[in-house]
């Protein structure tokens, strides 16, 4: 995510991205579909067109195979993520003034969200997912810094509107994603490396907080690497397979649900932020800003390396 509030534009975009997959087998089908993307953020995709935020320019834009629109801006927001919430509305993340913002798929905004059920605002909102139930889990990061205390946590928004929190003392809590059948929800502990797994009960609560996968274990230590690299967003496919988005890694790590590196997405941006599957799961679309600081960035359309032809 782009944490500093004053953004500087940087350099000309790089070339477009290398993918490799671990087994060394290069995916077909990479396109930039919007090579001049204001800090992209936090896609999501229905009924054929895909919704992404522009952090850099307080917006949410669509692609539907053709063009890119503006469906929804707001000064100020610096909107992270957007996320289908009930059947027709979706939720926007305003990251700098924290706050929800729910709009419909026209782009008009039918009120704003500032604080959950007990009137305790929520810092920083960064990633969400759906669940089946008509709700939506998101991130409230806290302060994106290894020296700030771990104050991240997740919040739960059901069908009905009632929010609560229902995880907290995470080093900020970054992308969540649910398992294919709804019963464990992953969460991305950015300044730790982590992600995080927790059981989900009926009513959307959780438990069982643990560690599912330290980044290093699949891809090694480097004594070069920034304090600000680690895990980002998250997807999972049917098959419980995890997509992880490492920011200032430049790529996107595909494991199985043992946790197993499967494929590497690798893209020139380092600054990589999250992905989202098409229903079938042949492609997927990333989202991958310059720098930590910059405005610049790139919107990719790529083949799956999991759903290749032999």
């Amino acid at each position: 995510m782009l944490r500093s509030r004053r953004l500087a534009a940087l350099g000309p975009l790089l070339a477009l991205a290398l993918v490799a997959a671990a087994s060394g087998a290069a995916p077909e089908g990479l396109t930039a579909i919007n090579p001049d993307s204001a800090y992209p953020e936090g896609p999501s995709y229905r009924d054929g067109v895909l919704y992404y935020a522009e952090m850099g320019n307080d917006r949410v834009m669509t692609w539907d195979g053709g063009k890119n629109r503006v469906l929804w801006s707001r000064p100020g927001c610096h909107p992270t993520t957007v996320a289908q919430w009930r059947e027709s509305v979706l939720i926007v993340l305003c990251h700098h003034e924290e706050l929800l913002a729910r709009i419909d798929l026209s782009g008009k905004t039918l009120g704003l969200i500032e604080a959950d059920d007990t009137g305790r605002g929520f810092p920083t909102p960064n990633a969400a997912t759906p669940d089946r139930k008509g709700g939506l889990y998101f991130s409230s990061s806290g302060q994106f810094s290894t020296k700030a205390p771990a104050e991240g946590s997740v919040l739960y928004l059901d069908s009905e509107g009632g929010l609560r929190r229902v995880a907290e003392g995470i080093h900020y809590s970054n992308g969540v994603a649910l398992s294919p059948d709804g019963h464990t929800l992953f969460v991305s502990e950015h300044l730790s490396r982590n992600v995080l797994a927790f059981d989900v009960a009926d009513d959307g609560s959780l438990s069982g907080r643990r560690v599912f996968l330290y980044l290093d274990d699949i891809v090694g230590t480097d004594p070069d690497r920034t304090w600000e690299v680690g895990p980002d967003g998250l997807a999972v496919d049917r098959e419980g397979d995890l997509f992880i988005a490492e920011y200032g890694g430049g790529r996107i790590l595909v494991v199985d649900p043992s946790g197993t590196l499967r494929a590497t997405i690798r893209v020139p941006e380092a600054h990589v932020t999250s992905m989202v599957l098409v229903p079938d799961e042949s492609r997927l679309f990333i989202t991958a800003p310059d720098s930590i600081f910059a405005t610049d960035g790139t919107v990719y359309e790529v083949a799956n390396p999991l759903r290749q032809p032999d």
